[in-house]
């Protein structure tokens, strides 16, 4: 004779196992859409990007130095920045200084560099940039502009270019 089980359902364990696995799965997936909320990602920043300028008016400001015939190099050491240009060509008494992270946006910043003699403006930074940056240097005006993309710590002066 078989013996039938009179338990009611609730007090069965295979009903409540059934019943844990799509609601564990449910939590585990507002727990993700709670974990990716909180972690957003930067968005890559560059100045051509910004309310609605037009891509074309920014180059028009690289092209405005190439046409300056403005060559210059950085050299990023320890929390200073050195800006050297190879001539003067009507050069303000600083230039600003843009670095930007290519990730991670709270750690852009900038500075100006101070004319020190003739060619060289120098800047002190508010750290001690390491990994890879990008660089825009400009006039106060922002008529021109001069940008590079290189990796800290660099042993030689870096390019700047158009």
């Amino acid at each position: 004779m078989m013996r039938q089980d009179t338990k009611p359902w609730y007090k069965q364990v295979w009903p409540w196992i059934l019943i844990a696995i799509p609601v564990l799965t449910a939590l585990r997936a507002i727990y993700a859409v709670v974990l990716m909320n909180q972690q957003q990602p930067d968005l890559v920043v560059d100045d051509y990007y910004q309310a609605g300028k037009s891509i074309n008016l920014q180059l028009a400001k690289y092209r405005e130095a190439a046409l300056r015939n403005l060559n210059a190099t950085v050299l990023i050491a320890g929390n200073r920045a050195v800006v050297r240009f190879a001539e003067n060509a009507v050069l303000e008494d600083s230039v600003h200084l843009d670095f930007y992270h290519p990730t991670l946006a709270a750690q852009d910043f900038a500075v100006d560099a101070l004319r020190s003699g003739e060619l060289l403006y120098v800047a002190t930074l508010p750290l001690t940039p390491t990994g890879k940056w990008r660089l825009n240097v400009s006039d106060n005006s922002a008529q021109w502009k001069l940008r590079a993309t290189f990796e800290l710590p660099a042993e030689q002066e870096i390019k700047l270019g158009y």
